[in-house]
């Protein structure tokens, strides 16, 4: 009995103390600051390529040309032809779990809004060529682009050089959606009144049945995925880091539905009406794509507190 008890608090002592070799590694500076992230650390990872060249151009006195650093993400997945991806001006942080181990997450939410304005005669039964009048046609585009994606991180190293390895899991939504106000009243007078024609918008230009687009949805883009990474840290002062790394991603998309909604004149009510149409062309259209992501090399540059 003796034997198990002592069996059992060797097998304790030994647990404990590698949960707490797990928990902390420490490193210090020669001013005796802790250089490696420790359990409880946050972390906000940018991109380091534009930091180095602002410095670089500073030091080399090209001032003139040199463009403010980006903040944005330099290690991100790019799949699908890139047209989805958690790169760009994405927010990246991690959460140490221990000395070793984090939990990584990115966060993206772009939106795009364009309105653009122009004149166009203004129909009218009775005109003056001294003095004409103009109607004003309104076009607005929105892109929306939002992903999120998660990830547990392992590191190896005890030292200021540090290897990575990890796999994320992310998933994002696109839309697009166009708008056109137009000046000039669609009525029994002007069956075809004068449009601005922003982005094919104007159908039937000879006037026989004539109509005009007055909103257009391209449809959603749902996409998920799964990433696998390999990188290394370098330290170079107490809590911050240069690091790099390479990914392999493999992810799927889903388009919905598109629709159309046009205006056109009604002869039996001698008014204009609105018909909408169900685009089926990107319906129910699925992509998956694979490859490795930053094959340019970009690095990232994490701020440890």
């Amino acid at each position: 009995m003796k034997k198990i008890t002592l069996f059992a608090v060797m097998i304790f002592v030994n647990v404990a103390l590698m949960a707490q070799e797990v928990e902390s590694y420490s490193f210090k500076s020669k001013n005796g600051h802790e250089v490696l992230p420790q359990k409880g650390n946050w972390a906000l990872g940018v991109s380091a390529t534009s930091f180095l060249q602002y410095v670089g151009n500073m030091a080399s006195g090209a001032t003139t040309t040199n463009n403010a650093p980006v903040f944005g993400n330099g290690n991100g997945p790019s799949i699908l032809n890139g047209q989805h991806n958690l790169g760009g001006a994405s927010v990246f942080g991690k959460y140490m779990l221990t000395g070793k181990t984090a939990v990584r997450v990115r966060f993206l939410a772009n939106a795009y809004n364009e309105t653009r304005r122009e004149y166009v005669a203004k129909n009218s039964l009775i005109t003056n060529p001294l003095s004409p009048e103009f109607a004003e046609d309104e076009y607005t585009r929105g892109v929306s682009n939002f992903a999120v994606g998660a990830g547990l991180e392992k590191r190896r190293g005890n030292h200021r050089l540090q290897g990575v390895y990890g796999a994320e899991l992310f998933l994002g939504f696109l839309s697009e959606t166009r708008s056109v106000s137009y000046g000039n009243e669609m009525n029994a007078d002007f069956t075809s009144p004068n449009s601005t024609n922003f982005f094919g918008n104007i159908n039937n230009l000879g006037g026989v049945n004539y109509s005009r687009t007055t909103d257009s949805d391209l449809g959603n883009t749902f996409y998920a995925g799964a990433r696998g990474y390999v990188g290394v840290e370098y330290f170079v002062a107490p809590r911050i880091s240069i690091g790099a790394e390479v990914g392999y991603s493999l992810a799927f998309a889903m388009n919905g539905e598109a629709s159309r909604t046009d205006e056109t004149f009604d002869p039996g009510s001698l008014s204009a009406v609105k018909v909408e149409t169900k685009l089926k062309r990107n319906a129910n259209l699925t992509t998956f794509g694979m490859g490795l992501d930053n094959v340019n090399a970009g690095l990232n540059l994490f701020l440890y507190f």
